[in-house]
């Protein structure tokens, strides 16, 4: 069968896209696509005609207020994934326990009294035995269910799987769908990769905490919110951002010593890792904020800056048994500092930052960088300037109000353009959702609930490199892991700057031969978790002829738009030249090509 898909790639790749008549705007019927596909995930069966009846505006105003949208069944079938409402300290407690063990161990030896409430915020009872805890017996039973359930109830890699697969079931089945496209925007832009330490459990809470409330909110509120975010201050280093400190203290430095041993695991020294155990300023989260979350690369900064910043930003920290933002004064640069241009007066304390935080919202530089940025996002990869710098001044006029800026794009000349139409090439994860949405297909659940957290824990693994080719030769996959072989791991991208936003990036002969495999193991229901019935998409159409299956299926997937060269190829390889009998045809073979087409891999 691959041989078969690279031919038919090799043909796809040299058909055209059917698009909007040159000479003609697009008609309602294409303006109602192009919204599902923008402002959404695509079309379900029966959603063009839906939208159609409820008028076009009147959904895109109730997309964008998705707090009026009922989500009820969602909400409840993401109801089996616990970890999504777990608090940073539960988290932490369950997932990485050797924080909770080393803390009760100083708790039971005395400690410091102060720095522990200080610093932790625990209290240390009043006549605390100055004698270390005892060990646990070598031999003792270890606590919790044998078996599968005890493996998958405290494995960290379980959270990972759990919101992976939660952002698959919201953006498929969730009636606020711009809010998921927001969710996943910013959540790339703000991008944190889960493979790195602690960043593997408190990303769930960065995902609800962080994104989630302030998609539509003021751009200065989630930049805030992010840069206390602790999964950020661990995944871009400024929890170790310090003024210089030569000698920490005993508890401080015994803490850090068993945080990197849990890190880097028993095989290495944590103490020669850590050196003397001074303390300094890292660069990593000033550089970024700049360059990637505000100004982008070009918006008038210098190295001067970043550091300035980075000083601006020591002492913002996290509690690492709470998980928590903490902010330490101790650790604090509380010198004067000038950021472009702005004089930072000394002695702010956490003043410092949050006055970075507003000097860089109200930039100039900003508002051109996030309104370019969500203009490729929604209209095409290369935005026309015009449009870029009349949405930056809604930005900067509604100082930041993105509910307004989104509006500005989707309301635009631009946004409904025939050049717009069907310009963007979609990420896997957007193909994939899209096609089971498209096909109305429906998750199934495992035969026992222990099985999904199990399944989660493997995803959650394979993604940090465990176990990942396992996964890849199971004969039917997890819809998640399918998009990790199409190459995009969700919440994994190893760089700051996180997946592109220029969909060209993702084309390729390669990519899709991928994804044309992934339309097939959906059409054979070699998805584990997701079940698809192509039947019933034709009913009441001969499967002997040929013509009319592919006619339907065209009309259900595609809304009949599809180019007369891709149409070729699709004729010719539901029938081959030559055959003059009558061929029964497959639904699901026919709707796997089409899936695969040039159109369908287009928004």
């Amino acid at each position: 069968m691959r041989w078969l898909n690279i031919s038919i790639a090799s043909s796809f790749l040299l058909a055209g896209v059917a698009v909007a008549d040159e000479q003609q705007p697009l008609s309602e019927r294409q303006k109602v696509v192009h919204v599902l596909n923008r402002l959404g995930y695509g079309p379900r069966p029966g959603d063009v005609e839906r939208v159609e009846k409820m008028g076009l505006e009147a959904y895109v105003r109730q997309q964008f207020h998705p707090e009026e949208i009922d989500d009820t069944p969602t909400e409840v079938l993401l109801g089996d994934y616990d970890t999504l409402t777990m608090g940073s300290d539960k988290l932490i407690k369950e997932f990485y326990g050797e924080v909770r063990q080393f803390i009760e161990r100083q708790k039971a030896g005395g400690g410091n009294a102060e720095e522990m409430k200080v610093r932790y915020g625990i209290e240390v009872a009043k006549g605390a035995t100055t004698q270390p805890a005892a060990k646990p017996e070598a031999n003792a039973p270890a606590r919790g269910r044998p078996g599968a359930m005890a493996i998958a109830d405290r494995d960290s890699f379980r959270v990972v799987g759990e919101l992976q697969e939660a952002k698959i079931l919201r953006a498929t089945l969730s009636e606020r769908q711009l809010q998921e496209v927001l969710v996943d925007f910013w959540g790339n832009h703000f991008n944190i990769d889960v493979k790195k330490n602690l960043c593997r459990v408190l990303k769930a809470a960065d995902d609800r905490e962080v994104i989630r409330p302030h998609v539509l909110g003021k751009f200065r509120d989630l930049l805030e919110a992010s840069a206390k975010s602790p999964a950020m201050l661990v995944y871009l280093d400024n929890s170790q951002n310090s003024v210089t400190i030569d000698k920490p203290g005993a508890l401080e430095m015994a803490a850090r010593e068993m945080y990197v041993k849990k890190m880097i695991g028993q095989g290495q020294s944590a103490r020669a890792l850590l050196g003397d155990g001074k303390q300094g300023p890292n660069e990593n989260y000033g550089r970024e904020i700049l360059e990637l979350h505000t100004l982008g690369v070009d918006g008038g900064y210098t190295q001067k800056d970043v550091q300035e910043v980075a000083r601006c930003f020591t002492g913002w920290t996290l509690n690492p048994i709470t998980g928590k933002f903490n902010y330490t004064p101790r650790r604090h640069d509380n010198g004067e500092k000038l950021v472009l241009g702005h004089v930072i007066p000394a002695g702010g304390g956490m003043k410092d930052g949050e006055m970075v935080i507003d000097i860089l919202a109200s930039h100039p530089s900003t508002a051109k960088f996030i309104s370019r940025k969500l203009c490729q996002r929604f209209v095409c990869d290369e935005p026309p300037t015009p449009l870029v710098d009349r949405v930056a001044k809604v930005f900067a006029d509604s100082q930041g109000d993105l509910r307004k800026v989104v509006e500005a794009i989707v309301t635009s000349p631009e946004f409904f353009s025939k050049e717009a139409y069907r310009a963007k090439v979609k990420s896997p994860f957007e193909f994939a959702v899209s096609a089971v949405r498209a096909t109305g297909g429906k998750f199934v659940e495992p035969p026992q609930p222990v099985y999904k957290k199990v399944r989660c824990v493997m995803e959650g693994a394979g993604t940090a490199g465990y176990g990942a080719e396992r996964l890849s030769a199971a004969p039917r996959k997890p819809l998640d892991w399918m998009i990790h072989e199409m190459g995009q791991p969700l919440f994994a991208y190893g760089a700051p700057t996180g997946y592109p936003e220029v969909s060209s990036k993702w084309v390729s002969s390669g990519a899709l031969i991928e994804r044309l495999n992934f339309a097939l193991a959906l059409a054979e229901q070699r998805v584990q978790d997701v079940e698809v019935t192509p039947e019933k998409l034709v009913e009441g159409v001969d499967a002997d002829q040929p013509a009319k299956v592919l006619e339907r299926m065209q009309e259900v997937l595609l809304q009949g738009e599809v180019s007369a060269e891709t149409k070729k190829v699709l004729e010719k390889t539901l029938v081959p030249e030559g055959d003059k009998m009558g061929v029964t045809v497959k639904a699901g073979k026919v709707m796997a090509l089409l899936l695969g087409s040039p159109e369908f891999q287009r928004r």
